[in-house]
Order: C-alpha cells, then sequence, then structure tokens
C-alpha cells in the first residue's frame, strides 16, 4: 500500500494564493519604473503597502467596512481630477491601474477579485511592453509569467477544495492567523522538488529557445511602430534645446543614466576624449544664446530624405581609420545627432527626414525622437577643427545680399555681436584689454589668453549664483569671482572673442564617456552634458575652445595618455552591456548580419550531418572488412570472449543503474536503505498473488498488516521482523499448497 501524499489544507492554500496574488502586483507595479511618468512616489508607497500586507495579511480585516466601500469612490475621484489636472491621458490611466492594483491586491479576494487583479497586472504588463524595450523589462516580464500561472493554479485549487463546503465567518480567516515561519515549513514539506525541477528547467528551456528564436529571425525594432510613447513626456533629459537663458539653472544634478551608446569595430580609435557635437547656438540676446531664425530656417530649408549621408562636406578629408562606429542615442535626449569630428559616412536605419549645415557641422532630425535612434559613421577622425572657410567671404558680402540671405542662411554678423549697451562694452573693451594688453591677437592666441584669464578669476563649480546689479547676467559674471559651470564658461569666452572682432558661436553636446569593460562600446553619461567655444582663426577653421576647468588641452592630453585604461567595469556597466547586446540585435541597418548567422547555423548543421554520415559509413565499411576476413578458431574465441565481456558489462551497467534508481527514488523516505524495510517490501509483493487468488484466512490478514508496518511504519511499532518474515514464510508455503490441490 502506498504511502498517502502529503497536502496543503484549505487555510494553507489560501496563503499560497493571497501571497501568490501580493507577488504578481508587485512585479506588474514595477513596470512603471521602465516609463517616464510621475508615478515613482506612487509607486514606492503602493510597494510598501502591498509588502506589508503579505508579511501581515490580518491587518485588512482590522480597516473600517465604511473605509473600503469609500475606497474606490475616493479612487475615482482622484482619476477625475488627475485628469484634469494633468495634460496627458495615458499616465493618468496608470496611475489609476496602480490604485486598483494596491485596492485589489490588500483586500480579501475570493474567485472573481483574484481575476481582476490579474486583469489589472496585465494591463500594467502590457502597458510598459507597448512603451519600453529595456532588457530589465524582459526579465520583469518572464517574473511575471511564472507568478501569474502559479496563482491561476492555486485559485483552481482552492476553487477544487472549497466546492462543497460551509465554512464559518470564523474560518473563513483563519488562514491569516498561520504563521509565517509554520507557512512556509508546511510549504518545505509538501513540495515535490522534483516536479518543480523538472516545471523550472522546463521553463528555462521554452525562454531560452524563444530567446534563440527571436536572435535568428531577422525582423524590425517593435517600438518603431508604436506612437503611444509620444505622449508619455515631452521633457528632455539633458536639456539640449534650441535655447540656453542664463539665470533660469542655477545647480545642475548629476544625473549618471546613459544617454547614448557607441558600438565600435576598433575600441582603439578612440585616441582622444571626443567631443560630441549636437547643437550650435549662433544668436546672443539678453536672455543668454539661441539658435538663430536663420539657421533654423536654414536646417528647414535643407531638410530632404535620405538614408545616408556623405561627409565630405563635413570636414576635410579623412583617412580610412576609425572603423564603424553605431550610435545608440537614447529618447528624450535631442532632435541633433551628436557627432563626434569629422565622418566619411553616416547611415541611417531607413529613409529619415535629416536636416543639415556643413559650415556648423550640424545633422538633426525633423522633431526630438521619442524611442532610441541609432545610426552608423564609417571613417570618424577626431579633431578640435570645423571647416569653414567661406566665413570670412560672407561677412564682407552679406550687407549687399542681406534681403536675399536672411530668408536663406543664417546672418554670418549674429557671430560677432554680443550685449549692447554703453555700460556692458565699457566691461567688455576693459576685460579684453587686460587679455590682450591693447595688442591685436590672432584668434589661437586670444583663446589662450581668454581662456587662462577665465580660469583665473572664476572656479567650476555645479551652483551658480549671478551678482546682483545692473547690465548684461554674463557680462556681471565674468566681471566677479563667482564660480560657474561649462555654459557660464563657454558663454563668456564666447562674448568676449566677438568684443575683440572673432566671430565666435556656443556649441552645446558631450564631453568624454568611458569604455565598457565587457562589451566593445563607448557609454556616454547624461552627467558628461557639456558645452565649449568655438573661434574662427579668420580663414579656414573654427577651433575649439574649452575655457572650463579641467577641459581642453589638458584634459585632451590626459586622456589621450589614458584613454585605453578609462574602462567602466562596475555591476552598472556590465548590467548597461545586456542593453547593447539587445540592442545589437533589434537594431539592424540591414539584414546581412541575420543572413550570415542564418548560413553558418545552416553549414554547421549540414556539415555535422554530412561528418556523422561519413563516420557511420567508415565504421561501416570497417565491420565488413574484418567480417570478409578468414575465420578460425582464434578469430572465434576472441569473439567469443568479446561478446562475452560486452555482455557483463552490459548486465552490471544493467544492475547498477537499477540500483541507482531505486536509492534515488527511495532517498527521502529511507526505504531504500534499511534491509529490513526492502525485505518487507519483497514479502508483501510474494503475498500479493495468495491475497488476489482469493486466500481469505485470518492468519493471512495478520502476517500482511504485520509485513505493511514493516515497510512503511514507524521504528519504534514494528512487530519483530524475523517472526514476521518466518510466518509470512509459512503462510505462503499454505497458501502455494493450496493452489496446487485445488481442482482444475
Amino acid at each position: 500500500m502506498a504511502a498517502k501524499p502529503r497536502q496543503l489544507n484549505l487555510d494553507e492554500l489560501l496563503r499560497l494564493k493571497w501571497l501568490l496574488g501580493g507577488v504578481t502586483a508587485l512585479v506588474s507595479v514595477w513596470t512603471v519604473f521602465f516609463l517616464d511618468i510621475e508615478a515613482l512616489g506612487l509607486v514606492a508607497v503602493v510597494s510598501a503597502a502591498i509588502a506589508a500586507v503579505l508579511v501581515r495579511p490580518g491587518w485588512p480585516a482590522r480597516i473600517p467596512a465604511l473605509a473600503w466601500r469609500l475606497a474606490v469612490p475616493a479612487i475615482i475621484v482622484s482619476f477625475v481630477v488627475d485628469l484634469y489636472f494633468s495634460p496627458d491621458t495615458l499616465p493618468a490611466l496608470i496611475r489609476l491601474g496602480i490604485l486598483l492594483v494596491l485596492y485589489r491586491a490588500v483586500a480579501h479576494r475570493r474567485k472573481r477579485e483574484d481575476l481582476q487583479l490579474l486583469v489589472l497586472g496585465l494591463f500594467l504588463i502590457i502597458v510598459a511592453g507597448v512603451l519600453t524595450v529595456a532588457v530589465e523589462f524582459a526579465f520583469l516580464l518572464l517574473v511575471f509569467t511564472a507568478c501569474a500561472l502559479g496563482f491561476l493554479f492555486v485559485i483552481n485549487l482552492v476553487d477544487a477544495s472549497g466546492t462543497g463546503a460551509v465554512r464559518t465567518a470564523e474560518a473563513e480567516t483563519a488562514w491569516t492567523r498561520l504563521g509565517t515561519r509554520r507557512f512556509f515549513g508546511r510549504l518545505r514539506e509538501v513540495a515535490d522538488w522534483r516536479m518543480l525541477a523538472f516545471a523550472s528547467a522546463l521553463f528555462i528551456a521554452v525562454v531560452a529557445m524563444s530567446g534563440l528564436i527571436f536572435l535568428v529571425i531577422p525582423r524590425f525594432e517593435l517600438a518603431s511602430g508604436f506612437f503611444l510613447d509620444r505622449y508619455i513626456t515631452r521633457k528632455t533629459r539633458s536639456g539640449f534645446t534650441d535655447t540656453v537663458r542664463f539665470g533660469d539653472v542655477t545647480e545642475l544634478v548629476k544625473d549618471d543614466s546613459i544617454a547614448m551608446r557607441v558600438d565600435l569595430t576598433d575600441a582603439s580609435s578612440i585616441r582622444e576624449e571626443p567631443y560630441w557635437r549636437l547643437v550650435v547656438l549662433d544668436e546672443y540676446t539678453p536672455e543668454g544664446f539661441k539658435v538663430s531664425p536663420g539657421l533654423k530656417n536654414e536646417l528647414l530649408n535643407s531638410e530632404r530624405m535620405v538614408q545616408n549621408l556623405t561627409g565630405r562636406g563635413f570636414g576635410r578629408r579623412v583617412n580610412e581609420v576609425g572603423g564603424i562606429w553605431t550610435v545608440y542615442l537614447e529618447p528624450g535626449v535631442s532632435r541633433y545627432l551628436p557627432l563626434p569630428g569629422s565622418f566619411g559616412f553616416l547611415r541611417l536605419r531607413d529613409f529619415t527626414p535629416l536636416q543639415q549645415n556643413a559650415a556648423h557641422r550640424i545633422v538633426a532630425l525633423r522633431t526630438e525622437p521619442m524611442k532610441m535612434t541609432a545610426f552608423q559613421l564609417e571613417r570618424v577622425e577626431l579633431g578640435d577643427q570645423v571647416n569653414d572657410a567661406q566665413l570670412p567671404t560672407l561677412l564682407r558680402h552679406t550687407e549687399r545680399t542681406e534681403g536675399q540671405a536672411g530668408r536663406t542662411r543664417a546672418d554670418p554678423h549674429l557671430l560677432l555681436r554680443g550685449p549692447e549697451g554703453a555700460q556692458n562694452e565699457a566691461v567688455l573693451r576693459r576685460i579684453v584689454g587686460e587679455i590682450t594688453g591693447g595688442a591685436e591677437l590672432p584668434a589661437a592666441e586670444f583663446a589662450r589668453r581668454a581662456t587662462a584669464w577665465l580660469r583665473a578669476r572664476h572656479a567650476y563649480s555645479l551652483s551658480v549664483r549671478i551678482p546682483p546689479g545692473s547690465g548684461d547676467d554674463i557680462v556681471r559674471w565674468m566681471d566677479s569671482n563667482e564660480p560657474g559651470f561649462c555654459e557660464y564658461f563657454a558663454a563668456g569666452i564666447t562674448v568676449l572673442a566677438r568684443a575683440a572682432g572673432h566671430p565666435a558661436r556656443v556649441v552645446a553636446g558631450f564631453q568624454g564617456g568611458a569604455l565598457n569593460a565587457f562589451e566593445n562600446y563607448y557609454m556616454v553619461k547624461n552627467s558628461n552634458a557639456h558645452a565649449w567655444a568655438e573661434i574662427h582663426d579668420g580663414h579656414n577653421f573654427w577651433l575649439r575652445v574649452d575655457a572650463t576647468p579641467g577641459g581642453g588641452a589638458a584634459a585632451a592630453l590626459q586622456a589621450q595618455v589614458g584613454a585605453q585604461e578609462a574602462l567602466d567595469g562596475s555591476w552598472s556597466a556590465r548590467m548597461d552591456s545586456l542593453r547593447v547586446l539587445w540592442y545589437r540585435r533589434i537594431v539592424n541597418f540591414d539584414s546581412r548580419q541575420q543572413v550570415q548567422m542564418i548560413e553558418q547555423v545552416k553549414n554547421l548543421t549540414t556539415g555535422s550531418g554530412v561528418a556523422l554520415r561519413a563516420w557511420v559509413d567508415e565504421l561501416a565499411r570497417t565491420v565488413k572488412a574484418w567480417l570478409a576476413r578468414p575465420w578460425d578458431l582464434g578469430r572465434l574465441a576472441r569473439l567469443g570472449l568479446l561478446l562475452l565481456a560486452v555482455a557483463a558489462l552490459s548486465w552490471f551497467a544493467a544492475r547498477f543503474s537499477l540500483w541507482a534508481w531505486r536509492r534515488w527514488r527511495h532517498r527521502g523516505d529511507g526505504a531504500g536503505y534499511d534491509p529490513v524495510r526492502r525485505t518487507a517490501g519483497r514479502w508483501l509483493g510474494r503475498l500479493r498473488q495468495p491475497t488476489e487468488a482469493g486466500d481469505r484466512r485470518p492468519e493471512t490478514g495478520e502476517v500482511v498488516r504485520e509485513l505493511q508496518r514493516l515497510r512503511y511504519g514507524r521504528r519504534e511499532t514494528w512487530p519483530e521482523p524475523r517472526e514476521v518474515f518466518k510466518r509470512a514464510r509459512a503462510v505462503r508455503r499454505t497458501a502455494r499448497r493450496g493452489l496446487r490441490s485445488a481442482p482444475r
């Protein structure tokens, strides 16, 4: 007789259902972390509340019934208020879903409420799946799937266990009073670890197979077809807009999130710290620098649908160096594409409306992308100069063609205009005189002296205070000793250069980055956002001037010396490398990589099959040749010995496998190691035939019960084993004689 399997009772099943429902709710709520909405505080509060009732399931019963009745109307009122004050609809709906999940997760539930909780959690999962391609979300999706399947299974078990049972109100909540340690101890006792291991292995195999199919099959980026992400947020992460206003930002907060990743075919091509150009601010106003209307108009007029862009007009002729740089730009950073220097070729994934300006080295999309944007650069050459030989000619002839040129291109005289007013001009003349000593200096020498003057007067700080008083903000800051961050230094040296008669402009973008220690790519964080200036040398080039303390030539030299040592080996870099692996498989500029992979798999499979068939054919030929040789007594004896050895080894292997399987099968109940229990089991099998044949004698039933006690009972309840086995032998002998003497 087999031992009855241990099972959870109804109260323990209810407690397990409560636990799985709470974990499922937590996982669904945590997917909101991948959405850029104002709900992180709400998610933290909801997570804390759900975790509290998971540990203390009796707490919801202490809440007055009136509070439960008013909870749903309060949620509806809060949603209406949120919808009224929120400019976007989808964030309000997500916050409503979070509150409904909280309500269903902390309240005691029946089967209908459990299914409602699953549907609400699935809503949050679907929304997050539509609006993100984060690899971390893929992990949460797998966890949610496992929890939801387990939750549904336990719901069905509870429904089957409670069918036809009439329970009092006290018994309905008895499961909430189960001790946590006792409950988990019971789970450990009844768990079928073999079944759990098999289910886990099957789940992992399905996930691995799905991932393999996902990698092999050519596809497009799913996020490119969705438009709902535009309704999530309209804010930029790094602040790269068309205007920089002084005084609006007085303190910078360090943001270590990744702004872009650059996949490199040759990491050694980065021999100095790169400056990633995004946007050029060419017009100065009393509020600050901005992109002039003429430059905006010029970009708009240059817009055309392209997929490939040659870099011949964006810099001097470049050599065949640098390999291929694949840039993955995170959403919300800027509509301007980051360019580290001159390049030979720019490739987009698809035909895209693209705006360009070679003199400013600007390449921009029509609108700011709300999904990850990828493009490739070939033959990149880093440098601190931008080719623009036409500017001196434009400065001489703009006055004659001002009416016509003003409609088609930026006014080059804007590059010489600074703060107006007698007070501002007097301060600027005095500062320029201190820098030049009254002499007319070339652009490069003026930039060197102006940089030294600014760094001697001002320190670097993330917190800035503009001195009070009259006059222009940036002029008052330069005339003081207040610290500043990069935008103030870039604006200051630009204003000084213009006052000295040198065309200058402000450039915003990123500076530097770090090589990932686990994958061959370059990480640029939002904290690498930077601003610098460019001064025209009066002939052919714009010269980069970084007046910010810690930047410029000294930083470039230091970066050149230790560029290969700037590796990020942190855990965050390890996790970020998974995102790049994800991007490499999602973002493809053509299908060649997938086709090559399919061909490799096909060749490997075909080659393995051919090799296996060749080996089998060779083995068959060898055996056939051996059999065709002349036979004698010696060969027959050797063949017999070989067959005998093979048979013996097969018999020993079979016996050992059977013994090992029995030990593994009975490893938990002690039956596989106790000779008394094994012997009792064998005698029960021997007496099965007489009892099935109708042997109803009392001594037979008594011996069978004693054998069952030896086989399955506790040791202290055993009778004397030898006497039991002796009686079993006598009963079996008597039964056999009775069967032989029975009439046929």
